[in-house]
């Protein structure tokens, strides 16, 4: 149901208002219990619903016909379309100006409420997940294979899921010869793993890092392995994917990331280019636009303090690390803009009343893409993956593990990656990733998961900050409300 006829219904009589509050909010707290409330979706999507690339820059690749050829001979590059292009392509600056008003209007879809994979550079186990205690999937819950002659898939809104659809879901429909039935979800939507088969459940689905280990937890997702003999990853190419994009029910797609956007023309001699710097007033004056919630900003401020990325969290577990945090912001306090979202963070780079601004790496992107000057600091970028799993009860598994597959082939996701700039999550569809088909520009300078990008990332654990957040939001309060050459930052209780 569109947002728009909910909230005309819930104004038909302020006595239904009343009645719906207590009744939705006992509804959450039973989707959260049974692993079925959506986490927030990537944050881009809805952000860069007014971005639009330079006409003189835009090029329309050109069509192709549907191309069933091996994975290796498709090979996007430059502004040509890729070999394997399936249908007219959508232009991406459009398709993100389709995105829409269901997104969240708040920085709260924003502000990556998804599990990530962990950095590239390390790959411990996921935190809160435990895979071992992972029941099987009830085996009564697959029904015997229905009509396989369609699919029902389920993808991001937004200039993202346009992407999708152009690419891997149009392809899929040419190579099998069937339809897909696309289910747009958001940052508020739920999948419902626990309704029948033959509702609205999808055959298969992205979700966040946090909706897929309660989902395996549950037994409400499918484990893509079976002792290693039905793995829908070969083990040949095991390797090829980074590492944290595999779990043991969803194989990651893309990556997005939070990062902090420089104007580099607001600096007479160099420019930021870490953390540390950005915290440096003194050698790169000018006024940082920060978003006005703890939520990465402590992270940042904890990275720009020295702290390394896999000690983040342990850190800002401790009042010791906490009061590290707060005394790095109270450094710069004088600097700082404090802003409601990144939109209005960007908004405040490009009209000169700021230098730096926190933001997202799909929007620093697109704001590049208007001719705005615009770099990008990757030291301590925080990143989370959205992976592709498939519901337990879905009655096409075999069908839906063939479009995962499919989805997560090099091309397929280099070819989404030149519409709409996520990071791919596999070596071989980086390799193929050059130019955005619309904008022009070099993509590994926007792309969270190139190599060169990824030597200082943390990924952002939500599991933490589903335990923690009230903590950090109350002390950041406290912190903001005290006077601003207060040398002693808010206490926590433990």
């Amino acid at each position: 149901m569109r947002r728009s006829t909910v909230m005309s219904n819930l104004r038909r009589s302020s006595t239904s208002a009343v009645i719906m509050i207590p009744l939705l909010a006992w509804g959450t707290a039973v989707l959260l219990a049974y692993g079925a409330m959506a986490q927030p979706s990537p944050p881009e999507p809805a952000a860069e619903a007014e971005a639009e690339a330079p006409a003189a820059r835009k090029t329309e690749p050109a069509d192709a016909a549907p191309d069933t050829s091996p994975v290796s001979e498709a090979e996007p590059a430059g502004e040509t379309e890729p070999k394997a292009e399936g249908a007219t392509p959508r232009d991406d600056a459009n398709a993100a100006a389709k995105s829409d008003d269901a997104m969240p209007g708040s920085e709260t879809a924003a502000t990556g409420d998804a599990k990530p994979a962990e950095p590239a550079h390390a790959d411990p186990a996921p935190a809160h997940v435990d895979t071992a205690a992972s029941p099987e999937p009830a085996k009564e819950a697959k029904a015997p294979d229905a009509d396989t002659t369609k699919l029902k898939v389920a993808t991001w809104s937004g200039g993202y899921g346009e992407a999708q659809r152009a690419v891997v879901i149009e392809r899929f429909e040419a190579q099998r010869s069937i339809s897909v039935d696309v289910m747009e979800r958001n940052g508020k939507d739920p999948i419902d793993l626990t309704t029948d088969a033959g509702t609205a459940l999808p055959d298969a689905a992205e979700f966040s890092g946090e909706e897929i280990d309660a989902g395996c937890r549950t037994g409400q997702l499918v484990k893509l392995e079976d002792s290693g003999t039905n793995s829908i990853v070969a083990p040949a190419i095991i390797s090829d994917f980074l590492p944290g994009s595999l779990k043991p029910c969803g194989i990651g797609a893309f990556a997005w990331s939070h990062i902090l956007a420089v104007n580099p023309s607001a600096f007479e001699k160099r420019k930021p280019e870490t953390l540390s710097d950005v915290f440096d007033a003194r050698r790169f004056p000018g006024k940082r636009a920060f978003i006005k919630e703890p939520r990465f900003l402590m992270e940042v401020a904890l990275m720009a303090d020295g702290a390394e990325p896999a000690e983040v969290y342990d850190l800002l577990g401790s009042e010791e690390g906490l009061q590290r945090a707060f005394a790095k912001l109270a450094s710069i306090r004088g600097d700082i803009i404090w802003v409601g979202d990144s939109k209005a963070a960007m908004e405040a780079v490009a009209k000169g009343d700021a230098a730096i601004a926190q933001s997202f790496s799909g929007r620093a992107f697109f704001a590049a893409a208007r001719g705005a000057p615009i770099d990008i600091i990757w030291d301590g970028q925080i990143y989370a993956m959205t992976y592709w799993a498939i519901p337990a009860k879905s009655p096409r598994q075999e069908l839906a593990r063939a479009f995962l597959d499919f989805a997560t082939e090099p091309q397929q996701l280099a070819a989404v990656a030149q519409r709409f700039p996520y990071g791919p999550t596999r070596t071989s569809a980086l390799a193929l990733t050059k130019q955005h088909l619309s904008a022009g520009l070099d993509l590994q300078a926007y792309l969270p998961t190139a190599p060169a990008n990824l030597k200082t990332a943390l990924s952002v654990d939500e599991g933490w900050w589903a335990e923690n957040s009230e903590r950090l939001e109350a002390a950041f309060a406290e912190w903001l409300a005290k006077p601003s050459d207060a040398s002693e930052a808010p206490r926590t209780s433990e």
